[in-house]
């Protein structure tokens, strides 16, 4: 935003006997204080006299989060992309009637501690680069003329992988889950996390024509990344209840109904409340679907390629568990040293 000429500017609202008071300064620095019944009354004030005293639009942070909603809109991300980016950077932004302009580092660093006290280390630091990139794209678009957030460094040391069930466990759990599979759509969404390692948006974003061949295979079209676009094979355990969910629906429809990503996880942090065994998340039981194929014998890059990662070390680094990493090395070592390959 344009500094105002000679020192003009626009201070406020503030609360003032239950009303909002607004302080036009003058080049002297003289204080003018005008009084308004309302918030919303006090800050259009203080949007026009600025707008006026700079000779551009003022936006308030509100403002700049609908039009950055309208670019990620543009850009042809998808609709539950942009609610979760939206409800992230206005947890992170509490002050949304506040003039874009007036986001300092201070501010912006108080934004980030208030949110560092609230929320979980990888919560924090996730909704830190959003906003980050929040505000590089205000700087590219000419609302602000510097970057506020660029010196607020993300704090605490981010978990790698989520806490999984142990094989007796994971089989207490699959028991339960197949008890309530046939009359409850969640649970199959639940056993679907383990059986087939899909990310939760991928679970609850199928439509019944994704459910091909019988039901033996299930069609990723679109996902987080390029190699998520898959197609994956169906459990033949599996098959009966994802027919079910089709009936009676047009292929367009979504297979599970409409639901926010974290059902899943409901879901099986439900069944392991039922089943006795210690609560885990949807994302931990990908990873326990990673762990349990390598031990198997599935190669790193077919674990890899099923759960749609571009690289193996993503699967290693944040799935599957080390010690299936280096038992299965060690079998193929020994495999190869006893002339196989």
């Amino acid at each position: 935003m344009a500094r105002p000429r000679s020192g003009e500017r626009v201070l406020g609202p503030y609360p003032h006997r239950k009303q909002w008071r607004v302080f036009v300064v003058d080049e002297r620095g003289q204080k003018t204080p005008e009084t308004y019944e309302t918030e919303e009354e006090a800050t259009d004030v203080v949007r026009s006299l600025t707008k006026l005293l700079t000779g551009e639009e003022a936006l308030t942070v509100e403002d700049a989060l609908s039009q950055y909603e309208e670019h990620l809109h543009d850009k042809g991300n998808k609709e539950r992309s942009i609610d979760t980016t939206l409800g992230r950077l206005k947890a992170f932004f509490s002050e949304r009637g506040l003039l874009v302009g007036r986001l300092t580092p201070a501010r912006c660093q108080g934004y980030y501690d208030a949110l560092r006290e609230k929320v979980a280390v990888d919560t924090h630091r996730n909704t830190l680069a959003q906003a980050k990139t929040f505000t590089r794209w205000c700087k590219s678009k000419g609302i602000i003329s510097k970057d506020p957030l660029a010196a607020v460094e993300g704090k605490g040391r981010r978990k790698k992988g989520k806490e999984q069930l142990r094989i007796d466990e994971a089989r207490k759990w699959c028991k339960k889950a197949h008890e309530l599979a046939s009359g409850e759509a969640g649970a199959v969404a639940a056993l679907i996390t383990l059986l087939m390692g899909l990310r939760a948006s991928e679970i609850v974003e199928r439509v019944v024509r994704d459910v091909d061949d019988g039901g033996r295979l299930l069609w990723i079209p679109d996902s987080k990344t390029e190699a998520g676009k898959r197609t994956v094979k169906v459990p033949e355990e599996l098959r009966p209840y994802l027919l079910q969910l089709c009936e009676g629906k047009k292929g367009n429809e979504l297979l599970f109904g409409k639901h926010w990503r974290d059902w899943p996880r409901e879901w099986v942090q439900r069944i392991c409340g039922l089943a006795k065994v210690p609560r885990v998340t949807a994302h931990g039981m990908r990873g326990l679907h990673a762990t349990l194929g390598e031990e198997s014998g599935a190669t790193p890059e077919m674990v890899a390629t099923t759960l749609g990662h571009v690289s193996v070390s993503t699967t290693h680094a944040h799935y599957t568990k080390r010690s299936a990493v280096d038992g299965a090395r060690q079998e193929r070592m020994l495999t190869v040293l006893e002339g196989g390959r």
